[in-house]
């Protein structure tokens, strides 16, 4: 069962991401670094079995040793031996500079004083050891007053046992062997070490009357070993945890494998409690996933359903609005075009009664009031047709070569005579005789006849209406100013909105459909130019568009 932990632990302990050999990038800092120190001192301690065992003197195996030859194998450095009778020697010479990195080393916060702590690379259970006619330990708080075998100079379990057991008392040996022969000769109640280290000499020294205890794990107890490298060998320390970054973990379990081979004797409730323990753990966390997996498909489906009704109450009130805008579209239709035909069907009924000889200017006169009505649904017929056509997205543009100061001219020409009826001056200026630019020439014309009718329509007798051409950086701006009742900030965030005529009055009882300038904004938008509105309260209107010499290749 231990062996399984072991095993398993070293994989879930040890979660670095796993990198291809040959794929390890170091720096050119490190890779000068091992040019520099092709040698580097490994300092072992060989009474720490099955981590280091010396087989003939100066020759080590062990579960350190394989990880040396793995390392040495990616990076091209050798490592040198370096055996001492005991720990405290050990970690002596190394503090000393005799030594260059440690093996098989635990956590200990005073240690980072004088060393660089590598990632764990072996998953380390520390465990008790006692006789096997004591009660099974399950916590450190059962070793108060009892005595207690440690190795010298394992600070990391002297705090520990401080801590937790402050009463007991500790007697030290100077290696694993010996504290545990004095715990299997009564000297000593028990012993803390390493799981592994335990497990081997149990077995090897056929101490058969000992055997482990509880394992101490997340019990505030480091259960990894590290690499301990000297603080003036930084770069080191980075070459290590990069190979070790790249160890994948069925590597690191193969060569746990080759020597950890753990007896473990305990009392047969104790096991037959475990097991069942573990059954039912395992069935809860069996039913846990189940009811995750059914509660996360249920929050699919509903995620999925709102989403849905989302976009269906969205879809709705899009069609809301199209039924309330095409209502508001027959309304306006019905009502614009009642008052011009009246006019019309007047218009030739005076006519009919009237003598084109003795009444010739009265004639005339009611035939250019015909022609202009005529004119008006005209244009109020194109701007409906318009208004389908780009909302409908088929609105297609024919480019070309037009004169945009000559097509303003000819607009300006058009409401002449309108501009004459309403006693309004109609001004045109442009900085040269032709402005050409590659856009649509119907698009260009329709724009100049909405910006203009409707300044005509809201300035008041005897005041101005200016059209200007002229260059800009872009290409070129025109420029449609009115002497009318200005137009306020709040109204003009909606100036270019469909049925949003504001609220001006014409000056002339014209009608307003509130679709002229939403067209002006899309014909523009479609010749890849810009319109806004410049304008104050009582202080008239400038409308700009801004237009691109050549619009942009897509």
């Amino acid at each position: 069962m231990v062996a399984g932990l072991l095993l398993a632990g070293a994989v879930a302990a040890m979660g670095e991401a796993e990198t291809p050999v040959g794929a390890i990038e170091f720096t050119p800092e490190e890779r000068a670094w091992m040019v520099a120190h092709p040698v580097v001192r490994v300092g072992h301690d060989p009474t720490y079995a099955p981590y280091a065992i010396e087989d003939s003197p100066g020759k080590i195996v062990g579960i350190d040793p394989d990880y040396l030859a793995l390392i040495a194998r990616r990076t091209g450095l050798r490592f040198q031996n370096e055996v001492r009778a005991d720990w405290l020697t050990l970690m002596a010479d190394f503090r000393a500079g005799q030594v260059d990195m440690l093996m098989s080393l635990g956590y200990a916060p005073e240690r980072e004083q004088f060393l660089i702590y590598t990632h764990a690379y072996c998953y380390a259970p520390d465990v008790i050891v006692t006789r096997d006619d004591t009660p099974v330990l399950f916590e450190l708080s059962e070793l108060r007053g009892r005595k207690i075998a440690l190795v010298r100079g394992y600070a990391g379990l002297q705090t520990m046992l401080k801590t937790t057991a402050p009463d007991s008392v500790v007697e030290e040996y100077p290696t694993t062997v010996e504290a545990m022969v004095a715990v299997a000769r009564g000297n000593a109640y028990g012993m803390i070490t390493d799981a592994v280290n335990a497990s081997y000499v149990i077995k090897t020294r056929h101490l058969a009357n000992l055997r482990l205890g509880a394992v101490l794990e997340s019990r505030g107890i480091a259960n990894e070993n590290y690499f301990g490298v000297r603080k003036d060998l930084p770069e080191l320390a980075g070459i290590l945890n990069k190979v070790l970054a790249s160890i994948p973990p069925a590597e690191r379990q193969a060569i746990s494998s080759r020597w950890v081979g753990v007896e473990f004797v305990e009392n047969r409730w104790w096991l037959m409690a475990f097991r069942i323990a573990a059954a039912i753990a395992l069935l809860a966390v069996l039913v846990f996933l189940l009811a995750s997996l059914h509660n996360r498909r249920l929050q699919a489906e509903l995620t999925e359903r709102r989403r849905i009704q989302s976009e269906l109450e969205e879809a709705h009130a899009q069609l809301a609005r199209v039924s309330e805008e095409k209502s508001e579209l027959l309304r306006m239709v019905a009502h614009d075009l009642r008052n011009p035909l009246t006019g019309i069907l007047l218009g030739t009924d005076l006519l009919q009664t009237a003598d084109p000889v003795t009444e010739r200017n009265f004639y005339a006169d009611t035939l250019a009031q015909v022609r202009t009505t005529i004119a008006q649904m005209i244009r109020l017929t194109d701007d409906l047709v318009d208004v389908n056509v780009l909302e409908d997205g088929k609105r297609v543009f024919d480019w070309m070569d037009v004169d945009l100061a000559a097509t303003v001219r000819e607009a300006v020409d058009a409401f002449a005579e309108a501009a004459v009826r309403k006693q309004i001056r109609l001004e045109v200026e442009t900085a040269e005789r032709s402005l050409v630019l590659r856009s649509d020439a119907r698009a260009l014309r329709q724009i100049c006849d909405n910006l203009i009718s409707n300044a005509l329509k809201y300035s008041p007798v005897g005041s101005a209406v200016r059209v200007e051409v002229r260059r800009t950086s872009p290409g070129l701006c025109l420029l449609v100013r009115d002497e009318g009742p200005g137009i306020s900030a709040k109204e003009r965030d909606g100036l270019f909105q469909k049925f949003s005529p504001g609220s001006a009055k014409p000056t002339g009882g014209e009608k307003s459909t509130g679709l002229g300038l939403w067209i002006v904004h899309r014909m523009v938008g479609g010749l890849h130019g810009r319109v806004w509105c410049e304008s104050e309260l009582g202080h008239g209107a400038t409308f700009c568009v801004e237009l691109p010499l050549t619009p942009p290749v897509s």
